[in-house]
């Protein structure tokens, strides 16, 4: 009788309270979206805290038209995005966390596939995680990122280039920001170092799908600082040596040869040639041809020939020529608005 009891009130327990934390900064034109493919999670337990990192344009007006009472709204003058998620997470009461940028969108099921696996997991605190699709300013579909499968303690990747993990595609037990805090408003790349810093102690679980829509924006703060050489060198250092102060000296040694290797792709891919010249003598190219990406990469280093760019915008083209309307049609099936404009 005592059996049959407790299975009941397992049965009927509510499911768990997950706080999705959404930061924006004059987001009038995105922020719907983004909110609204929160809200419309099948998994309904949930709490929407969006921190208005002081716009001054209608993003307040915009999300006044949601009448939701999940949706909690707080604001905070203008201090970038780990202050405005700092700022959730001091309000937010959920058992799990999840952070969507203002400009992503989630598919309606990745929040319940990703707490499913960490009530499951053997390990009591853990990060689930999704891949995702790339699109761009317009929506359009750049490409479908690798969807990844690794489970088990990442470190060693993310140290080795791995960069795979971002706040927007994972789930994190509340317990870990209780165990190593919350993100650096001193980094720049805070999202990398935040990342670095859970790897070490805390394992990862895969869903094994694409469950989320990240925007490459042309003019988004990763991209943008490309076309500063000293600014875009001296911020990866900087995530290093922020990184530093949990790594041994080994670990941080792999991270700061594989960033500055990153940092020299990324160079390329967008067109920065010149700067990934300047950059050439401090990359350590014998780990660059183990990817195609690499390749590419080590060949500019050799011949002076940046192939990389062209290759990145054709496979994009390729996406965008025969993936775009089966793509078209899997937004509509999901009901997710990707409009920028």
């Amino acid at each position: 009788m005592i059996a049959e009891r407790e299975i009941r009130v397992a049965v009927c327990a509510e499911p768990p309270l997950i706080s999705v934390i959404i930061p924006v900064f004059e987001g009038a034109r995105i922020i719907l979206g983004a909110v609204r493919s929160a809200l419309a999670q099948s998994h309904t337990n949930l709490e929407v805290l969006v921190v208005d990192d002081g716009s001054t344009d209608s993003t307040l007006e915009v999300l006044a038209t949601v009448a939701d009472p999940r949706l909690r709204i707080l604001r905070q003058p203008n201090g970038g995005t780990a202050s405005a998620r700092n700022r959730a997470l001091a309000h937010c009461s959920g058992r799990y966390i999840a952070f969507l940028d203002s400009d992503d969108r989630w598919f309606p099921e990745k929040l319940a596939l990703e707490l499913e696996l960490l009530q499951n997991a053997p390990d009591p605190i853990a990060i689930a995680y999704s891949s995702y699709y790339a699109v761009d300013d317009r929506g359009t579909l750049l490409n479908p990122a690798p969807n990844r499968t690794f489970c088990g303690w990442p470190l060693d990747m993310l140290l080795d280039g791995e960069d795979f993990l971002m706040p927007s595609v994972c789930l994190f037990d509340r317990r870990i920001f209780d165990a190593i805090g919350n993100f650096r408003t001193d980094c720049y790349h805070e999202d990398h170092e935040f990342i670095i810093r859970a790897a070490r102690t805390y394992p990862i679980y895969p869903t094994g799908r694409r469950l989320a829509v990240y925007r490459q924006s042309t003019n988004g703060k990763c991209r943008s600082i490309l076309a500063d050489y000293e600014r875009a060198r001296r911020e990866e250092l900087a995530s290093v040596e922020s990184a530093s102060d949990t790594l041994t000296a080994e670990q941080t040694a792999r991270l700061r040869r594989n960033v500055l290797r990153s940092l020299y792709c990324r160079f390329l891919m967008y067109g920065f040639s010149g700067h990934a010249r300047r950059l050439l003598p401090e990359v350590d190219l014998s780990g660059l041809r183990g990817t195609k990406k690499g390749l590419l990469a080590w060949f500019f280093a050799k011949s002076g020939i940046n192939v990389l760019m062209p290759a990145r915008v054709v496979i994009q083209l390729v996406h965008r020529t025969f993936g775009q309307r089966s793509w078209v049609r899997k937004m509509r099936s999901s009901r997710l608005e990707l409009r920028y404009d």
